[in-house]
């Protein structure tokens, strides 16, 4: 049996998380009486430390309203007890030291992966493209 984790194994796998975010709930949406153009406003719950995790395989290619796009699933990692996780978060990538084409990249948070002994929360998310 696996020893509990404990402090040290918790600041080496945030050791690890190399990038930054923030994450936001969304708490309206403004209109741009001009252009139509809809903003969603979110009041963020978290910025600091992450890294992004691709899921192999698990793309969508769903159509709507006649135009086809593509789904992505990814996770990704914050540390344990930075923020309260919840679906429908957004998560923006705000710096990435190993891979510049991740910045400004936008998530929605879809599941929350738990485990009891958890060294980050695992945040399952999903990119429209």
């Amino acid at each position: 049996m696996r020893p509990p984790m404990n402090a040290a194994r918790r600041r080496r796998v945030e050791s690890l998380m190399l990038d930054t975010c923030t994450v936001g709930n969304p708490t309206g949406a403004i209109t741009n009486e001009t252009t139509g153009v809809v903003t969603v406003t979110y009041t963020n719950v978290y910025t600091g430390r992450c890294k992004v995790q691709s899921t192999s395989g698990t793309e969508s290619n769903p159509t709507v309203g006649g135009a086809t796009f593509t789904v992505l699933r990814s996770e990704v990692h914050v540390p344990v007890g930075a923020f309260t996780p919840d679906d429908g978060q957004v998560v923006t990538i705000t710096a990435c030291a190993l891979d510049a084409l991740l910045v400004g990249r936008v998530f929605r948070v879809v599941s929350l992966l738990h485990k009891s002994q958890a060294t980050a929360y695992r945040l399952g998310v999903e990119e429209v493209v």
